[in-house]
C-alpha cells in the first residue's frame, strides 16, 4: 500500500513530439524571413538620418560660429598635416580659420567641434571641393559649381544604397536645408521630381 500510494505521487513530465517541434522551428523560420529585412531597413534608415540631422545641425553651427566670432570658419576633414582634404567619410572638423586657407594654424585658430565618421562602412561625398568655408557674416566664400548649390551626400554601405541616401544642400547663402522624397517614390531628390541621389 506504502509503495502505491507513493508511486501516485510521481507527476509525469511532459515534452515536445518531433512534429511539434517541426511546426515551431518552421514557424519561427517564417517570422524571421519576414522581419529581420525589416529591421535591417529600418536600422539602416535611422543610420542615414542620425548622420543628416547631425550634419545639418553641423553645417548650421559653423555658420553661426562665424557670425559669432566675426570670422572665417571652415568645416572639413584635417589630414595628418593639418590641411583640408576631400575625406569626408572620416569625420570632420570646424574650426576659425583666420586667413582662410584650408589650413588649421594652431598659432592663429581654433578647433570649435570634431565629428567622427558615423560608420566605417559608409560614405560622404561633397560635391564641391574639400572644405565649405563661411565668412563673418555668414555668407558661403566656397565656390560652387552647380547653379550656386552644393550637396553632402550621405550613402550607406548595402546593396541599392541609392535608396536610402539622404543630403544636405547648401546655398551661398549658407542656409543648408536636407534632402526629401518630392515624388513620393521612396527616393530623396536634390531638387526637383526624378533628380535622385547619385552614390557614384
Amino acid at each position: 500500500m506504502i509503495a502505491i500510494a507513493q508511486c501516485s505521487n510521481i507527476k509525469l513530465q511532459k515534452a515536445f513530439t518531433l512534429l511539434e517541434l517541426m511546426v515551431s522551428l518552421a514557424v519561427v523560420a517564417i517570422i524571421m524571413t519576414l522581419g529581420i529585412p525589416s529591421l535591417l531597413d529600418t536600422l539602416v534608415t535611422n543610420r542615414v538620418n542620425t548622420a543628416i540631422v547631425s550634419l545639418n545641425k553641423d553645417i548650421i553651427s559653423a555658420r553661426n560660429f562665424a557670425v559669432s566670432y566675426e570670422n572665417n570658419v571652415t568645416i572639413c576633414h584635417l589630414n595628418s598635416s593639418k590641411q583640408c582634404d576631400k575625406n569626408w567619410s572620416q569625420g570632420y572638423s570646424i574650426f576659425i580659420d583666420t586667413n582662410a586657407n584650408n589650413i588649421f594654424d594652431a598659432a592663429d585658430d581654433q578647433i570649435l567641434l570634431n565629428r567622427n565618421q558615423i560608420n566605417s562602412k559608409d560614405t560622404l561625398i561633397f560635391t564641391d571641393g574639400n572644405s565649405v568655408q563661411f565668412s563673418f557674416d555668414g555668407t558661403v566664400l566656397t565656390q560652387f559649381s552647380d547653379e550656386n548649390l552644393a550637396a553632402f551626400k550621405y550613402c550607406p554601405n548595402v546593396a541599392d544604397s541609392e535608396n536610402y541616401a539622404r543630403a544636405v544642400m547648401l546655398n551661398l547663402s549658407g542656409r543648408p536645408r536636407t534632402s526629401k522624397d518630392i515624388d513620393n517614390d521612396n527616393k530623396d531628390e536634390l531638387n526637383g521630381n526624378n533628380d535622385h541621389i547619385t552614390c557614384s
